[in-house]
Order: structure tokens, then sequence, then C-alpha cells
């Protein structure tokens, strides 16, 4: 009597565990976290659309330039995810490899200064694609990049996504 009573009180009590876990989930808002930047459709590049005031055919050029600046990041993003978890993972020897983790270091070090580069090229083009006009609004863009482009409006910097995330090679803006 005393294991059909025990188990009793383990379906119980699990019950109501599911039942709480999806009441939560049924009444939670839908959507993304605030301020993760999931679920703008277009993120940054309508912002810069919108603030350099660009042509039709300059949003179809700066299409393609999202297009190529993605496509050099991926790797890098991937790199910086890669190093990132080796450099953690040493923590799990006892001591850490302290050479190995200065390594690492390192590694994570010039990755960041390629994906600063391709960054910096990137709105270098854009620049170029700007007409006479547009260019005070470029610089006042410039000016703004920073807060733009914060890694922790994200709530994750590159190499630091959540497990099955992929690494975002076009940051969401602060909301």
């Amino acid at each position: 009597m005393e294991r059909t009573k025990l188990l009793t009180v383990a379906v119980v009590f699990l019950l109501i565990i599911n039942f709480l876990t999806v009441g939560r989930w049924l009444l939670q808002p839908a959507g993304p976290p605030p301020g993760s930047g999931v679920g703008r459709p277009n993120g940054p590049a309508e912002l810069i659309n919108q603030r350099l005031h660009f042509s039709e055919s300059q949003r179809q050029q700066y299409r393609l330039l999202i297009d190529q600046h993605q496509q050099a990041l991926r790797p890098l993003n991937r790199e910086a995810a890669r190093l990132y978890g080796a450099y953690y993972g040493l923590l799990a020897q006892t001591p850490p490899d302290t050479a190995r983790a200065a390594a690492f270091s390192q590694q994570i070090a010039q990755n960041q200064r390629l994906i600063a580069g391709v960054n910096f090229a990137h709105f270098r083009q854009i620049k170029a694609l700007c007409r006479p006009d547009q260019q005070a609004d470029f610089t006042r863009l410039v000016a703004d990049l920073a807060q733009l482009f914060n890694h922790t409006s994200r709530g994750n910097p590159p190499g630091h996504e959540r497990p099955g995330q992929q690494p975002d090679e076009n940051f969401a803006p602060r909301p």
C-alpha cells in the first residue's frame, strides 16, 4: 500500500507541474522576447534604407551588398562560436590549460578584427552608394552605429548564442 500511495502522489505532482507548464505556455504573450532583435523583418537594413533615404535603385544595390556582407560574416561568426566554445571548454579541465587559453584568446581577437574589417568595408560600400545629398545622412548614421549595432541589445555577443541558435550576421538595432 505504501508503494501505491507514493506512486499516486508522484503522478498527481507531475500532473500539477504539467498543467502549470501548459498554462504558462498558453498565457505567455506570443512573439520573441523584447530586445532579442527577432521579429523585425528587415532590422537594420530597413532602418538604413529609411535614414539614408535610398531610392528604389539604391535599395536594390544595397540588398546585394547585404547579401555579400552576410556571406562574408557567416564563416567568421561560425568560427567565433567554435573558438568561444573551445576557449570556455578549457574550464572543464582542472587546472585549465593556460597556454591553450592564451592561444584561443589570440585567435578570438584575430577573428574579431576580421569581423570588424568586414563591417567597416561594408559601410564604406554603403557610403559609396550614397548620392552627395545623402552624405550628411550617412555621417549621422555613422555617429549612431555603436548604438544601432550594439551586441548587448541582442542579449548575446557573437559566439554566445543559445544552444541551437545560429550566429546573427545582421545585428538588430536597439528598440
